[in-house]
């Protein structure tokens, strides 16, 4: 099957692959190895035939215990597909305030770098050994899973623009999500994806940690694995 930017799932509006991504050393981001995506609850049975033929093997859900109870992955018990559950943030799911100021997501970001540093390491070996492709989620497809998309793109040196509108896309693709447009007026500060918040946080990487390498090795990740998952990811 063709590779494709953005998945015409009937059940997801956010799932994306990341390949085609320039590299600041001269390679690319390889196509149908990585796919970002939102909650996969809704999915049809078309859309599980599409993704079958897209080549998917692996799924890792980064949502919360009560997120997962509310709204179960359709892979948890699919012989096909191995299924993995690490939690990045596991207050997500709980109501938010709704006065929550405009960039409250820029301070949500750098907790999850600072308190998630075990499941991030976790969630990084995952994709680092698995084959074929592998989607990685979790109820938007842009706060968690953006984080670890931005990892992984910077660990195999895509500039910090692409990085960035790669995390932009969201918000234009979960104006049309129901759940989203339904939670949209009580949580405004929780929806956007505006380029300032993924900017100061690679920014912040930067200042704390030098490169994204330098931080995911003081977590932890062992360097084969780093090497692993640039091998697969670049062409």
């Amino acid at each position: 099957m063709n590779p494709l930017i953005r998945l015409p799932l009937e059940g997801t509006t956010n799932t994306r692959d990341l390949g085609g991504y320039p590299t600041r050393d001269g390679h690319a981001t390889a196509w149908q190895v990585f796919l970002r995506s939102d909650d996969l609850h809704s999915i049809t049975d078309k859309d599980k035939e599409l993704l079958h033929e897209y080549g998917l093997t692996t799924v890792l859900d980064l949502r919360s215990t009560i997120e997962l109870k509310d709204r179960p992955n359709p892979y948890t018990k699919n012989p096909d597909v191995r299924y993995y559950h690490v939690s990045l943030h596991e207050a997500a799911g709980q109501t938010p305030p709704s006065d929550l100021p405009y960039d409250a997501l820029k301070h949500l970001y750098k907790i999850i770098l600072e308190q998630s540093k075990p499941q991030i390491k976790e969630a990084v070996e995952i994709l680092a050994r698995s084959r074929g492709v592998t989607l990685f989620h979790c109820a938007a497809g842009k706060d968690r899973t953006g984080i670890l998309a931005a990892l992984i793109l910077g660990l195999v040196n895509v500039p910090n623009r692409d990085i960035v509108s790669n995390y932009e896309v969201s918000y234009t693709n979960l104006r049309r999500n129901a759940y989203f447009k339904a939670n949209a007026q009580h949580h405004n500060a929780m929806m956007y994806s505006v380029n300032d918040f993924m900017e100061e946080t690679l920014v912040y990487l930067r200042e704390h940690y030098g490169t994204i390498e330098a931080y995911l090795e003081g977590i932890g990740v062992s360097s084969e694995a780093l090497s692993a998952l640039k091998r697969k990811f670049t062409v």
